[in-house]
């Protein structure tokens, strides 16, 4: 039976999971092989009998493995046996457990009985305690307020007393606490007794504020009101209206302030002699004499809270308002600029002299000031690298705000502007006496330019003309003085103002000063758009074609660019003029203040100015390109570099370096220049080579060694003879690799060799695909092509074939003889070739190139 068991085990499936396998061996640790979860039994084997001579211990080992089969047998034995006394071992526990639990369970409603008599006994003592701490907290508070109502009753009795006494120290001392007494029975108003007292302290009150306003009154107003001197009597009365109704104390300084400025309103009325704007320093001093008078004999009477030295100040600032402000409306016809500035510096230093003395006054709350600084040119704008520090009137700090300290967040003081807003209805004069300031500037300005020395100058100097930097100090001081004078919502004239002399003065300034070469006499219209601007500039540049050769002397050289750096200077100086006069305009008429417009008329001279030297420099190149044509380009072999590249680097050699000098604080526009110029003298070497004919393939050779030379020249143009070498710019580099391609695969169309017209036209279609018919028609003319309309009528059907909506496939790259049976052979320049043959001539220039080192 037991074998039958086993043998049952032994069919088992034992593989337990890897995790499983892990636990059992750390829970039971075994160094036997049996044990091991990955044992083989061939291993195992070959382990033990390692060698042939191995076996002859087989006995002993199959002895072994008997005695261990059997110790093993005898555990599970045990085991299995063991097991038979586990369902009986449960039930005793199990037995055990629910006595257990029934013994707990009788604890827990023990203790559950214990805690429900212990809540009760807490409950009945909490419920003592309250009501001792209630009787206690009633009882302090009957105390208290019988001692509240003892207090009020004896107070009123004494404020009687005291009221007829006039013993207004003390009143103010027991006032303040009758109204705190009065305070804490707010809540017992309801009873009869304690309403008749409130009913008796207000009378008080009553009494005291008509009795303390008829003292005030008898001493501001009755006989012997100018010997009158501050007595303790008032200063105390003083103390006791700080506990009366505010209007008490408005009443008393409104009647003090008014009798102190009495005289002040005779002598200064809108009709009266020293009223005008003229002697307004008559008022300051007479305001200072009695303010200073009202220091030393008045102001002690009040408290200090009252503020009255302030409070007087301010209404001297009103009313000096009000009759400046009919003062001129009678005079209207007889204010001037210097009497309107005279009269605002005296009022407002007065101002600032106000807001520094009484700095913490404040008439009532008012919203924080903006954090926007009130100074229009404060902060300072970062120079670029390497660039001239100019005349910037932009980045000076213009000086302290109105009340002596730089703007910055804070409350407003209401002495700022308290007599100075009078003026803001007569900025028209100021405006107009700009105006006719600036128009006479200008004239200056122009008078000057024409007698003016455009000089060498040294490499850390500025070429920028001075009147530049003075005209914008004039429009700094311009907005400083008016923004003093009004807010920003009156900027509007004085910005129409500002723009229009910009205009002039970039008309009659700096492009009148700009060399004349027949071409300068283009009106430049004042409202211009950049539409017109760009039709104007194309004017300008096909009358210098036509017209004059261009060429500049040293000096209007060095004028043209300084004209330049000028202009580029006035541009920066108006973008950021724009920005400050947005910044001191209200928001609703920020967007409106633009000078865009005058910004476009300086751009118009940069871009005359660039023409201007382009023309110059490319005149003199004029005639090295010209002699192009008359070279004899049938050659037998090639040579060095045609005089023609040696005369044009020499002219760029002679002419650019001085313009550079002249634009070294203009990196930006000397590029601009650079790029220019190099276009223009690629575009005329292109057209030059359409004219080179007649030529043979050698011949053509030749001008791609001279193509090359040209570009290594073009390359070097913004550096050339200067001692600092950098690269150019990659933006110009590529704009001379584009350039020179151009005439490079134009010579490579007319060295080509070819079978027929067609291979003629595909190969120009594919190098130059955005050429046009008369293009086509010039490399035509430079092969020679006898039967030149059938090729070009063959180039348009070519050309018009591609350009068809309708087309459905394209246009095979190199057409077939049947497509082109009646197309007679091309007359060239050579035999003909393969294209492999061609380009392997192209590859022997390119070598010989290379071995002149004129490419890399």
């Amino acid at each position: 039976m037991e074998s039958d068991n086993l043998t049952e085990v032994e069919k088992l499936n034992l593989d337990f999971p890897p995790e499983v396998v892990k636990a059992i061996q750390e829970i039971l640790p075994s160094d036997d092989p049996f044990d091991a979860a990955d044992f083989n039994a061939v291993e195992y084997i070959n382990a033990r009998f390692p060698a042939e001579q191995s076996l002859h211990h087989i006995d002993d080992v199959l002895e072994e493995m008997r005695l261990k089969i059997t110790d093993t047998d005898d555990q599970i034995r045990s085991v299995v046996r063991s097991l038979t006394n586990v369902d009986q071992d449960g039930r005793a526990s199990l037995l055990h457990a629910q006595e257990a639990i029934g013994e707990l369970y009788s604890r827990f409603q023990d203790i559950k009985e214990r805690a429900s008599e212990s809540e009760l006994r807490v409950k009945e003592i909490t419920r003592d305690i309250k009501q001792l701490d209630t009787a206690k907290r009633n009882l302090t508070t009957s105390i208290t307020t019988l001692n509240h109502l003892q207090m009020l009753v004896e107070g009123v009795q004494k404020l009687q007393a005291l009221k007829v006494r006039r013993e207004y120290g003390e009143i103010a001392t027991l006032l303040q606490g009758v109204m705190n007494v009065l305070e804490h029975l707010q809540r017992y108003r309801h009873i009869p007794q304690v309403a008749q007292l409130a009913r008796e302290v207000d009378e008080i009150r009553g009494e005291l504020e008509k009795q303390i306003l008829e003292d005030f009154h008898r001493a501001f107003h009755g006989p012997n009101a100018r010997r009158f001197a501050p007595t303790r009597e008032l200063a105390e009365a003083c103390l006791v209206v700080s506990e009366l109704d505010p209007k008490v104390k408005r009443t008393i300084i409104e009647d003090v302030i008014k009798t102190q400025l009495a005289e002040y309103e005779v002598l200064y009325a809108g009709g009266e002699t020293d009223a005008w704007l003229a002697k307004v320093e008559l008022r300051r001093r007479w305001f200072l004499k009695a303010a200073v008078e009202f220091e030393k004999t008045l102001a002690a009477m009040f408290p200090p809270s009252w503020q009255v030295p302030a409070r007087l100040a301010l209404s001297f600032c009103e009313v000096t308002r009000g009759q400046l402000t009919r003062t001129m409306e009678l005079r209207t016809h007889d204010i001037d600029v210097a009497t309107l500035l005279h009269a605002h510096k005296v009022m407002s230093d007065l101002e600032s002299l106000l807001v520094r003395k009484y700095a913490a006054f404040q008439l009532h709350d008012r919203t924080p000031r903006s954090s926007t600084s009130t100074n229009p040119f404060l902060q300072q704008d970062e120079q670029q690298p390497g660039k001239v520090e100019l005349s910037n009137p932009f980045t000076e700090q213009e000086g302290k705000g109105e009340d002596g300290g730089p703007g910055g967040e804070g409350p407003v003081s209401p002495f700022q502007g308290a007599i100075c807003r009078c003026f803001q209805p007569y900025l028209r004069v100021y405006v107009e006496s700009v105006d006719k300031r600036l128009s006479d500037q200008i004239e200056k300005f122009a008078l000057d330019m024409k007698s003016y020395k455009f000089e060498h100058i040294d490499a850390e100097e500025s070429n920028v003309v001075p009147c530049c930097g003075e005209l914008f100090t004039i429009y700094k001081t311009v907005l400083v003085e008016f923004l003093r004078l009004g807010p920003g919502e009156s900027l509007a004239g004085l910005v129409e103002v500002m723009q229009n002399h910009l205009r002039e003065f970039c008309s009659r300034v700096l492009r009148a000063a700009l060399p004349k070469l027949g071409t300068n006499n283009i009106p430049i219209p004042k409202d211009i758009n950049m539409k017109e601007l760009t039709a104007v500039l194309a004017q300008v540049q096909t009358l210098w074609r036509e017209g004059d050769s261009g060429k500049l002397g040293e000096e209007e050289v060095r004028r043209v660019c300084s004209v330049l750096v000028s202009a580029e200077y006035c541009d920066e100086m108006t973008g950021r003029l724009e920005a400050k006069l947005k910044e001191r305009s209200p928001q609703s008429l920020a967007p409106a203040i633009t000078l865009t417009q005058e910004q476009d008329l300086f751009h118009a001279v940069l871009a005359q100015c660039i023409a201007l030297l382009v023309a110059h420099v490319e005149s003199q190149c004029d005639a090295a390109l010209a002699s192009m044509t008359k070279i004899q380009w049938v050659l037998d072999q090639t040579g060095d570099t045609s005089p023609y590249v040696t005369a044009l680097a020499h002219h760029l050699a002679a002419s650019v370096p001085l313009i550079r000098h002249n634009l070294h604080t203009s990196r930006k526009y000397f590029t601009r220049f650079c790029d220019k110029l190099a276009a223009a003298i690629l575009n005329k070497f292109v057209q030059q080579v359409y004219k080179c004919r007649p030529i043979n393939s050698v011949g053509c050779e030749q001008l791609l060694l001279d193509c090359h030379a040209l570009k290594a020249v073009m390359l070097q143009l913004p550096v050339v003879a200067s001692q600092v070498r950098r690269d150019p710019p990659q933006t110009y580099t590529r704009m001379v690799a584009r350039g020179m391609a151009r005439a490079e695969l134009v010579l490579q169309v007319v060295m080509g060799e070819y079978g027929t017209h067609g291979d003629l036209v595909e190969k120009f279609h594919r190098l130059l695909p955005d050429a046009t018919i008369a293009d086509f028609q010039k490399v035509v003319e430079m092969r020679g092509v006898k039967d030149r309309a059938s090729v070009l009528e063959l180039y348009r059907q070519r050309t018009s074939a591609l350009d068809s909506p309708h087309r459905s496939h394209p246009i095979p790259s190199q057409p077939s003889a049947a497509a082109t049976p009646s197309t007679p052979p091309v007359t060239t320049t050579g035999s003909s070739t393969s294209p492999e043959h061609e380009m392997s001539k192209i590859a022997r220039l390119e070598r010989m190139l290379k071995s002149r080192r004129l490419i890399s």
